[in-house]
């Protein structure tokens, strides 16, 4: 039975970094407890379909070929336009009228490929988040990176923004002494300030304001400024109902320590990706329970939750 009575929470989620996947190139991806893949057509358009052909099952992601945006099959050469829907045969007068691929829709933003899952198949009601340093003169130009895979669901990474003791206890940081938390819409809308003692930096202590915002449950998108002017974009793309895919990125304001060629900007990078490693153990061990024993110190997590049921169909719950 799993760790999680959630299933798998309608979203958009990332898939890859944008440069992960050439024109003509076709990436195996396994998501949503499914077998995917993401192939970029020679319009530079990305694409996400099912991974196994209708026909006799093979695999479209191993050996299968981009032939102008649409995908062929390296068994018999059936050929999946970028709807999914078979366009050719080439020993055959009739395509069957069931011959398609289930495809996803797909948006690329701030450097990144986003799918949107949904377990009913309905269509996206929001767009993924525009990271609006991604790309501006005064900010790096490319993604500082990190990437884990971990036994938890995306639900409970989000929930983490509201826990605030946990700040101090898992991260070493003080208990924020302001905090703030709004649900409008399909969003989480939080801010926090506080300070960190950091070992690395010669116990210089780190005065840190964060604003985060996170559009469903897919990923979180935070302003982090302390020692340095950060903007943080970190997915959390379910594998399948017990493990998740977490992709960390960072980018900063330019200066001298922003410098991407500078041990500061490389070794501040790390304390914040290391800090999300903290969590790690906590995830991977914990157990979900529905009704937690909460006192009058701890975040507004029963608020989260109701804000969370958005995003699971009602057959799902």
């Amino acid at each position: 039975m799993s760790r999680f009575p959630f299933g798998m929470p309608t979203g958009w989620y990332p898939v890859a970094w944008s440069d992960g996947v050439a024109a003509g190139e076709t990436v195996p991806l396994r998501y949503f407890g499914s077998e995917l893949v993401l192939y970029r057509g020679e319009s530079g358009d990305a694409h996400v379909v099912d991974a196994f052909c209708p026909h006799l099952g093979a695999h479209l992601g191993h050996g299968g070929s981009v032939e102008g945006d649409t995908l062929r099959c390296p068994f018999h050469a059936w050929r999946f336009g970028a709807d999914g829907i078979c366009v050719e045969i080439p020993y055959a007068e009739r395509i069957p009228p069931k011959a398609r691929l289930r495809t996803f829709p797909v948006r690329e933003q701030s450097g990144v490929v986003w799918a949107w899952y949904a377990s009913d198949r309905s269509e996206p009601t929001w767009e993924p988040p525009r990271v609006v340093e991604f790309g501006a003169a005064d900010w790096t130009p490319e993604w500082t990176r990190y990437e884990w895979t971990v036994r938890t669901h995306p639900q409970e990474v989000v929930e983490n923004s509201v826990d605030w003791p946990h700040f101090h206890h898992v991260h070493a940081m003080e208990m924020p002494h302001y905090r703030e938390v709004r649900f409008e819409g399909h969003e989480v809308i939080w801010k926090a300030s506080t300070s960190k003692t950091l070992d690395d930096f010669e116990g210089r202590v780190d005065d840190i304001h964060v604003e985060g915002r996170n559009p469903g449950l897919g990923s979180s998108y935070v302003r982090y400024t302390g020692m340095m002017d950060t903007a943080i974009l970190m997915g959390m793309t379910p594998i399948d109902d017990e493990t998740t895919h977490l992709r960390f990125g960072v980018i900063s304001k330019q200066g001298e320590a922003a410098d991407p060629g500078s041990g500061f900007h490389q070794a501040y990078c790390d304390q914040l990706a290391a800090a999300v490693e903290q969590d790690f153990p906590i995830w991977e061990n914990k157990t979900y329970h529905d009704k937690p024993l909460l006192s009058d110190g701890d975040g507004p997590v029963p608020d989260f939750r109701r804000w969370a049921r958005q995003f699971y169909p009602a057959a799902d719950r």
